[in-house]
């Protein structure tokens, strides 16, 4: 099943969920955590004093997923890879870009928290960035905004369609399982 070819034609969790259940969502949003999770993880590994490495790993990754050379490059809106490779670089801020689950729970609209949670931790990395905050023994320092700022700026214009949804009123919510259709 190419999952495109469904719902809304993405490939995210967020499609998956809507399309084939919440099991399988559930399964591809692990997966798309993972990713960014372990291909960062590895670099911060490998290379662990050199931040801007460490940075480059989980942006590639994200850029990666969302522009998949074997599918056309047609991937996902990035959010859950961004969420693994952020939690990372910076837990701290991972943990405040969750605060988007909430908002997608409370209003039914996940791109609406994959929105403002992107846009919360980028601005929470961008004070503990330009601060050189340290966190639980976690550094931050300004190599963490050459993945935060592009990231972010990726992940907020993959949903350009969804906020004009919103803005008209017309975005589907969590609970609506539109029938399943041929993407365009």
């Amino acid at each position: 099943v190419d999952i495109r070819s469904y719902g809304s034609g993405g490939s995210g969790a967020t499609n998956v969920n809507r399309t084939l259940g919440p099991r399988a969502g559930a399964v591809v949003l692990a997966s798309d955590i993972t990713k960014g999770l372990l291909v960062t993880g590895v670099a911060r590994y490998l290379v662990e004093a050199d931040a801007w490495l460490i940075a480059s790993a989980g942006a590639v990754t994200v850029l990666g997923h969302m522009f998949p050379v074997y599918i056309q490059f047609r991937g996902g809106k990035g959010v859950a890879a961004g969420l693994g490779a952020l939690a990372i670089i910076s837990p701290f801020s991972a943990v405040i870009a969750l605060s988007g689950v909430i908002i997608a729970v409370l209003s039914k609209y996940v791109s609406l928290g994959s929105v403002i949670g992107t846009s919360l931790s980028l601005g929470a990395l961008i004070v503990f960035s330009a601060f050189e905050v340290t966190i639980f023994g976690w550094d931050h320092d300004r190599w963490d905004l050459l993945f935060a700022i592009p990231v972010s700026i990726l992940i907020i214009w993959s949903h350009q369609s969804n906020i004009g949804r919103l803005v008209k009123g017309d975005e589907s919510k969590l609970e609506n399982k539109p029938a399943p259709r041929r993407a365009q």
